[in-house]
């Protein structure tokens, strides 16, 4: 199975390489990149919404407050896998666009997060433009994770399954107390 993985690795890691997508894909896969946007689309949220906004931006400040701590310090230190580009590893003809990493690999992280907002907004919304946007987002967002070297396919397959139980887990505690107490502060 890890030999597969590895191989798949490579595949996804030379499938697309051209310096374009090697500049696209560096951008995306750094959180940096998302900070900005990420801080307008919630005050525009937020302008037109109001309160459904608040609630909502809540939700997916607490899924990522479970998912990352959950991926990072419980589940990597179980498995203590070694990332692809780590320099004990390293695999011949990989692509490391982001150098060298010594941090464990299993799951991914960025995947986890990804996916676990990808279906908290799904099972909020229910709207299958919001279902396809939000998982080919994340879906795009871990594939860059493998383009740059620093994944085996693997952990994110990984980071996405934890990430989507993270996600519909916020979600269905949500939809407890809503079902069990209805407050109205927290009404979408």
């Amino acid at each position: 199975m890890l030999q597969f993985d590895t191989q798949l690795f490579l595949f996804l890691n030379h499938a697309l390489a051209n310096p374009v997508c090697d500049a696209i894909f560096v951008h995306l896969t750094n959180g940096r990149f998302w900070i900005l946007p990420g801080i307008a689309a919630a005050l525009v949220f937020i302008f037109f919404q109001r309160r459904s906004a608040v609630v909502v931006i809540a939700l997916a400040l607490v899924t990522v407050s479970v998912s990352d701590p959950v991926c990072n310090r419980i589940v990597k230190p179980i498995f203590h896998r070694q990332r692809p580009c780590n320099e004990q590893v390293t695999i011949p003809g990989g692509r490391f666009l982001l150098g060298h990493k010594s941090s464990d690999s299993f799951p991914s992280s960025h995947a986890a997060n990804m996916f676990a907002q990808a279906a908290l907004l799904s099972l909020l919304y229910r709207r299958r433009r919001m279902t396809i946007i939000t998982f080919l987002f994340a879906a795009t967002i871990a594939f860059s994770r493998v383009y740059v070297g620093v994944h085996y396919p693997l952990d994110i397959v990984g980071g996405a399954i934890l990430g989507l139980a993270v996600g519909a887990g916020v979600y269905w505690s949500y939809a407890f107390v809503m079902k069990k107490w209805n407050p109205p502060a927290l009404r979408i």
